[in-house]
């Protein structure tokens, strides 16, 4: 199992400009084995990162494959967080997004924080969106 995974991920090479390159870091974009290697990989990592940090923790924290949605009691404490997580792994980067208005976009959900013990969701759609799908 460990050949085929270092066969499927360190012996694959693309095309840009027509000059062929080989992927040597992570696994190539598209790759129907980025969202599953992504979930192995955060799911170890994440469990020992969250408790090794000895600042306040997220009140919520949950991952979908590399997106995380966490809530923090104030902007500080996730900023804190923020850099915890910057500092764990040298391949990983994370960005954050905060609400603004009350309001967050994950994925495609836009979240409404309509007080500290209720939320509203409700279907999201970027600027960008035109409703047109591609027929498979």
């Amino acid at each position: 199992m460990k050949k085929l995974v270092e066969f499927a991920t360190a012996k694959s090479h693309f095309l840009f400009n027509n000059d062929v390159y080989d992927q040597i870091d992570g696994v190539a974009m598209g790759s129907p084995l980025g969202p599953v290697l992504a979930n192995i990989f955060m799911g170890h990592y994440e469990k020992i990162w969250i408790q090794n940090y000895e600042g306040p923790k997220p009140e919520i924290y949950k991952r979908y494959v590399d997106d995380i949605f966490c809530l923090f009691e104030n902007e500080t404490d996730a900023m804190s967080f923020g850099e915890y997580l910057n500092k764990q792994h040298v391949n990983i980067k994370f960005t954050y997004e905060k609400e603004i208005d009350g309001k967050l976009c994950f994925l495609d959900v836009l979240i409404k924080n309509i007080n500290a013990e209720k939320f509203e969701t409700s279907v999201y759609r970027k600027a960008t969106f035109t409703g047109l799908l591609t027929n498979f």
